[in-house]
């Protein structure tokens, strides 16, 4: 990584509650509000670690300006364009707080989103990954609909692992410990789509998936955002996981994503259209 930039020394003795973690790619036009939906938060003793994953637009010029007016922000920018998820677990490394949050750089957090879900995850050690519901948004901010996203119980999430279901949270949302995030290995870095839900479909081996069922954030959805442009691989993951999830309760090795991507790519072309087809009405 290079052009790291970090406050200076006597403006970080104070240790933060939590670690906002917020990679970033080509997102000049939304970055600033995320930005300031975190510095704005009813929970202050934050800091808010922004990686850069080697944009061609003005957004690191605007995470630099940011990081010169409130010691909080922390930036570094990749030599190479490596993904969200492994940007993430690079912003990961840097965190010092023992609570870490997501945060994507199109989003909004509303402003009682950290402290709700801090009180919480400090009284509910049960739980290994914590979101919220979400209110759609377009790129105008209109309010388009509501996601209630996410087991909103111990039981409901235990149920949905008992069928085999998935049990997550948006990414941007999830908030989750430290020592757990390292001792998992994080999120895939090789993924590029889809890896804050593989990431939960691994921490929920060691705890409770659950969402405060109220919408603490606000997800934009446009054409170019990073869900729409790798909508197909992200649906790909999806169905790899899965399967993964059935050969687990089946006792069955588990299958890599390279050998599950094969599978799929071996089917009959049938298997494929239905697939096409299944991947384009999500889609729409």
């Amino acid at each position: 990584m290079t052009d790291f930039v970090t406050p200076p020394e006597h403006e970080t003795d104070s240790m933060p509650t939590v670690s906002v973690l917020m990679p970033a790619y080509n997102a000049a036009h939304y970055i600033g509000r995320a930005i300031s939906s975190i510095l704005d938060q009813t929970l202050e003793n934050i800091e808010l670690i922004i990686g850069d994953d080697r944009s061609s637009d003005s957004t690191w010029d605007l995470i630099q300006g940011f990081a010169e007016k409130d010691p909080r922000v922390r930036i570094f920018r990749n030599d190479t364009n490596s993904g969200p998820a492994a940007t993430t677990n690079r912003a990961a490394a840097m965190a010092r707080a023992p609570l870490l949050a997501g945060m994507d750089a199109d989003d909004i957090s509303l402003p009682t989103r950290l402290e709700k879900q801090k009180e919480v995850m400090e009284t509910r050690p049960e739980i290994a990954v914590l979101g919220s519901f979400v209110s759609h948004t377009n790129d105008k901010d209109e309010v388009l609909s509501l996601s209630p996203t996410g087991p909103t119980s111990v039981a409901e999430f235990e149920e949905l692992r008992r069928k085999g279901e998935p049990t997550l949270v948006f990414g941007g949302t999830a908030m989750y410990r430290r020592d757990l995030f390292e001792r998992v290995g994080g999120f895939d870095g090789n993924l590029r789509a889809a890896g804050d839900l593989e990431f939960c479909d691994r921490m929920a081996d060691h705890g409770a998936i659950i969402a405060i069922p109220e919408p603490l954030l606000l997800y934009r959805i446009y054409s170019s955002s990073n869900v729409m442009l790798r909508f197909r691989e992200g649906r790909r993951t999806h169905r790899y996981l899965a399967a993964r999830r059935t050969a687990r309760r089946n006792g069955d090795p588990l299958p890599s994503r390279d050998e599950y991507v094969a599978e799929e790519a071996a089917l009959r072309w049938w298997s494929r259209l239905r697939i096409w087809m299944d991947d384009a009405s999500q889609y729409n």
